[in-house]
């Protein structure tokens, strides 16, 4: 399903059921139908953008909207070098400053 029933342009606000997402920028949960124009011009709107289209893929087929629900990590996957390798400097940048003990 690659058509949206909910609106997901960040420059409007979510139209469809609420759910929350995870903001790093924010460093805490945030309701879907928030003001999202923040996040066009935030350095990892290339990555939570589509995270945020994903979830409302799953709510219209009726699923959890959650990405990590179910997700199993293998040896040292989740070590900050890994997480981290492959964002462009800008992206590292900005989780470094928002995670300062990262």
């Amino acid at each position: 399903m690659s058509e949206f029933q909910y609106n997901v342009d960040p420059t409007q606000i979510y139209n469809g059921p609420e759910f929350e997402e995870y903001c790093i920028s924010e460093a805490k949960y945030l309701p879907a139908s928030r003001d999202r124009t923040p996040c066009i011009t935030c350095p990892l709107s290339k990555l939570c953008i589509p995270g945020f289209e994903e979830q409302v893929r799953r709510i219209q087929q009726g699923e959890n909207p959650s990405l990590t629900i179910g997700c199993a990590f293998e040896g040292d996957s989740l070590s900050p070098d890994n997480l981290l390798k492959d964002l462009s400097q800008e992206q590292r940048d900005f989780v470094l400053s928002k995670i300062p003990n990262f």
